[in-house]
């Protein structure tokens, strides 16, 4: 790698640690590294100096010449200002209202952009497709792009005044999405769910003031997409529809039952049941797909009177979108019903094994050492 350009990209995360990557002129991986959480410091200062260091110290072990370094990225939860500082820091607080592209632009010496992760995604599947896409990323929650195919991100959500109604729906799509209860309650009924039941989940759950589970701009008669579309939601409704029957544990070891209770590590038995045709996790994912295909249509008719090209694909990624095989089938039916040709697929950038919110932290690195960001 000794003088070839080279751009650093990181993932940002508040779980196990920093992702680092080095990559080629063309966002492919060289090299990559972990900066343990616990090395972050508690300010912006000390993580700008901790990533620094980590930077250096990957572009040493990889024989990389440290002047080759065209512009750094950072993927990361969260929303921004338009000069890289935090507006909403999500699980590391101590950024809210800090500029770290800006610090760890001084401590390194290149240009370094920042963007939310569900854009870094988008950004990573569009510098494979090279077209106008969408990009959803499910996890606690329902993030997404909507990447032009230009490769810029559409609609962002940068210096967000804090109003649901002025978030684009494309962007931050759980959070922005109204699904109509009186809705919700038709598709439950038709699979034999009780909208009762699923309410009676929600709030103990999530425990809303008065007791009453809102949507955006405190709509008492809507729902926030992410509350059913995500991985806690797959389980919410997998609560509600087994209700006090726990006859599918039998399908199940233990450990295994034990931790489908849990909404951080619940999905993949749910998808298991559902590979096993257990009619519980059967009827989740057809419900969740049915949802989904709601939630979609919503989203489309926003993006299309906004200019989003007929047929766009819309890529997947995050881990709940690994069971895309139990309830991408009731979405993409229930989407092609009315009429919308938009294709669910997997994301490419996760079929390959790489990790999106490092490639696109690439592309952004690519972006602002040109200036185009």
């Amino acid at each position: 790698m000794a003088g070839t350009p080279t751009y650093v990209g990181v993932d940002l995360g508040a779980g196990s640690g920093a992702k680092i990557g080095l990559f080629d002129e063309r966002c492919d991986l060289q090299a990559e590294s972990l900066l343990p959480i616990g090395r972050y410091g508690d300010t912006a200062e000390s993580l700008a100096q901790a990533l620094g260091d980590a930077v250096e110290e990957a572009l040493r072990q990889a024989g990389a010449d440290r002047r080759a370094v065209r512009g750094a990225g950072i993927a990361s939860p969260g929303l921004f200002r338009s000069d890289g500082s935090y507006l909403l820091a999500q699980n590391l607080l101590f950024l809210n209202n800090q500029n770290l592209p800006a610090l760890l632009s001084d401590r390194l010496d290149v240009p370094v952009g920042i963007e939310n992760d569900a854009n870094a995604g988008g950004l990573a599947e569009w510098s494979v497709l090279r077209m106008e896409l969408l990009y959803w990323v499910f996890g606690g929650g329902w993030g997404g792009a909507w990447i032009g195919a230009d490769g810029e991100v559409r609609f962002s959500a940068l210096d967000w005044d804090g109003e649901d109604a002025h978030l684009h729906y494309t962007n931050e799509p759980g959070y922005a999405i109204p699904l109509e209860k009186l809705s919700l309650r038709v598709i439950l009924l038709q699979h034999g769910v009780s909208y009762e039941r699923l309410e009676q989940v929600l709030i103990e759950e999530l425990d809303p003031p008065g007791g009453v589970v809102t949507g955006p701009s405190g709509s008492p008669d809507h729902l926030r997409a992410e509350t059913l579309l995500s991985g806690p939601g797959r389980r919410r409704l997998f609560r509600a529809i087994v209700g006090d029957d726990d006859s599918y544990e039998r399908f199940l070891d233990l450990s295994e039952a034990d931790e489908i209770q849990d909404p951080a590590r619940a999905g993949k038995h749910i998808s298991k049941l559902s590979s096993l045709r257990v009619e519980a996790a059967l009827t989740t994912d057809r419900v969740f797909g049915r949802i989904l295909a709601e939630a979609t249509r919503i989203l489309l008719k926003q993006a299309h009177a906004d200019g989003l090209a007929p047929g766009a694909p819309i890529c997947l990624g995050g881990k709940p979108s690994y069971a895309l095989p139990y309830f991408g089938p009731s979405a993409q039916r229930a989407v092609g019903a009315m009429g919308y040709m938009n294709y669910l697929r997997p994301s490419i950038i996760d079929e390959r094994g790489s990790n999106a919110n490092l490639v696109g932290a690439c592309v952004v690195a690519d972006k602002v050492a040109k200036g185009t960001s």
